[in-house]
């Protein structure tokens, strides 16, 4: 005869095996699923690029997007986290990445993203002297927090063309 303790244990290991196998098989449906989002992004107006506090370039910038990410959404899709960055490159740094702006999507519904002329969320600062003249991208990107299995990162870059030469 088998104590208590050890038939418990026996219960507790089935079901945690049971729950591990679903766990495994619930993440793979997200490798089967292939989203179509539909995105649309652009920059606006460069409003203004000074120079700031300790010599380092300031952008403010406004930009439009219309995304649809609603095709990126499955049934084991606990949140998306959506970011706008600027990217460019220069002779210190081969890439720069400056987040912009963000936005936290948690239902499919709320997955349809319409933004005109807008400011963006977090400052635009070059830590040297590098922002004039550069060549930029914008990148949106979308960070998709499944309920169960591993995250993973897509994204959607356009090239904006230069900020400008002088200061403004």
């Amino acid at each position: 005869m088998h104590s208590i303790y050890h038939r418990l244990n026996t219960a507790v290991t089935f079901f945690g095996t049971v729950a591990a196998v679903l766990c495994v098989l619930t993440s793979t449906t997200d490798l089967l699923h292939q989203s179509s989002p539909s995105v649309k992004l652009g920059l606006r107006e460069v409003r203004r690029l000074v120079q700031h506090h300790g010599g380092k370039d300031q952008a403010v910038v406004t930009f439009d997007v219309n995304a649809d990410l609603r095709s990126v959404f499955t049934w084991n899709t606990k949140q998306l986290f959506v970011y706008i960055q600027a990217e460019y490159e220069t002779q210190e740094n081969r890439i720069n990445e400056i987040v912009l702006w963000d936005f936290i999507v948690q239902q499919k519904d709320k997955a349809v993203i319409k933004l005109s002329n807008h400011k963006t969320k977090y400052a635009f600062i070059d830590p040297g002297h590098n922002l004039r003249g550069r060549e930029v991208n914008l990148t949106l990107v979308w960070c998709v927090m499944p309920r169960v299995g591993r995250m993973y990162t897509e994204r959607h870059t356009v090239s904006v063309g230069k900020m400008p030469a002088t200061y403004i």
